[in-house]
């Protein structure tokens, strides 16, 4: 003789199927799997340094996330980072791509400026004027020590430090 299925019996199997989806879609989120093609199409940027720039790092222009960084790599002893960007945005090919940081400790992201040429950067495309990241530590010694650029500087007179009728300058500007 079958048992029954019951009224608690059905709700309990169809609370497990909506944990079991619900459970499958967080999984697939957060891991970052887009079941869709992405409308992006992807720009390479050589920087002199990237600092702390890394995989999945945003791009932003004027503030607004447009992208991501999707890799990071050594190439002719430059950095290369591969932006993928969506397709609504087009760039000139004069535009320019810094690395900058949230913040004095924040992360780091591509921010992007568009320049004013009349033509535009296609899939695969370099954006060849790119800044580097600002490297913090750098700065700091340049300040501490009174170097105001990378060239070697005349030493301070001697006697530690500096003399009567030097002026020291901001070395931020």
């Amino acid at each position: 003789m079958p048992i029954p299925n019951t009224k608690t019996e059905i709700l309990v199997g169809a609370f497990v199927m909506l944990g079991i989806a619900a459970l499958g879609y967080l999984s697939i989120s957060i891991g970052g799997l887009q079941l869709v093609a992405p409308d992006h199409y992807v720009l390479k940027a050589r920087f002199e340094s990237v600092g702390d720039l890394k995989q999945g790092a945003p791009i932003r222009l004027a503030g607004v996330k447009v992208g991501q960084v999707t890799s990071v790599r050594l190439k002719d002893y430059s950095a290369e980072a591969e932006l993928s960007i969506g397709r609504a945005l087009v760039l000139p090919k004069d535009s320019v791509a810094s690395i900058r940081t949230e913040g004095l400790l924040g992360n780091t992201y591509v921010a992007l400026s568009p320049g004013g040429s009349l033509e535009n950067l296609h899939d695969g495309g370099l954006v060849s004027r790119t800044e580097p990241a600002l490297d913090l530590s750098d700065l700091l010694a340049r300040y501490a020590f009174g170097q105001h650029s990378s060239t070697p500087t005349e030493s301070a007179p001697s006697g530690g430090g500096p003399g009567r009728d030097e002026v020291f300058s901001d070395p931020l500007r």
